[in-house]
């Protein structure tokens, strides 16, 4: 997508906290909730790194974590290198490319998948998904997702006012709402529980929500 490439990237970190309810927030908690569970030497996956968010904030709860970084957009995962570069985080590995480009046997503790899947359009691409994360995790490890999840209208008008609340131009309100309509995949709670059961995962549970968005604990069956 050309939002993800080149000006895109480097102009993403501007624009998504507009758009998506409690983004800051969403990291930090995803962080928190790692902390809480893991140990000091973990291995940790992030699934569709983006410019960086999740491994700033993981790396803000541990320093001691060993970060793994998975981005397909070069110029995305090129503005993530420089941030954790700034901060001084030399404890993340940054890999250019998807899930099957990691090795096989790279058993991870945790992974993070935020705000990713909703881009995947089919069903059968999200169930690959979710089966490549799942081989990439230790038995009982967590994967934390979080995607927009299926909603009425209401919902869906209720977060182009929160966009335009946080600066988006009122002419662009319309655009978001149709972007929301074509441009996400969403599951229902009880689809993502399907794929999830048969990638390998129990029950996923709800740890934030924001809206439209959701993010879930999907822990890997032993």
């Amino acid at each position: 997508m050309s939002r993800f490439q080149q000006q895109g990237a480097v102009e993403y970190d501007g624009r998504i906290g507009t758009l998506v309810p409690g983004y800051a927030a969403l990291h930090q908690t995803s962080a928190a909730w790692l902390k809480a569970t893991l140990p000091a030497q973990a291995r940790v996956l992030v699934l569709g790194a983006g410019t960086g968010a999740e491994v700033l904030a993981l790396a803000q709860q541990n320093p001691d974590w060993h970060i793994t970084a998975l981005e397909p957009s070069g110029d995305m995962l090129a503005v993530a290198r420089a941030k954790c570069a700034a901060a001084q985080r030399h404890n993340v590995a940054f890999v250019h490319g998807y899930a099957e480009d990691l090795p096989v046997a790279a058993p991870f503790d945790a992974a993070l998948c935020l705000l990713v899947m909703h881009f995947i359009d089919t069903t059968a691409a999200k169930q690959q998904f979710l089966n490549q994360a799942a081989a990439q995790l230790v038995a009982g490890a967590p994967l934390l997702l979080c995607d927009l999840m299926q909603g009425h209208n209401i919902e869906r008008m209720a977060m182009v006012h929160y966009a335009i609340g946080q600066g988006l131009p009122e002419s662009q309100g319309e655009a978001l709402q149709r972007r929301l309509q074509t441009e996400f995949f969403a599951l229902s709670e009880a689809e993502l529980a399907r794929l999830a059961q048969q990638a390998g995962f129990r029950q996923p549970e709800v740890y934030f929500r924001a809206l439209g968005f959701a993010a879930f604990v999907l822990l890997k069956a032993e």
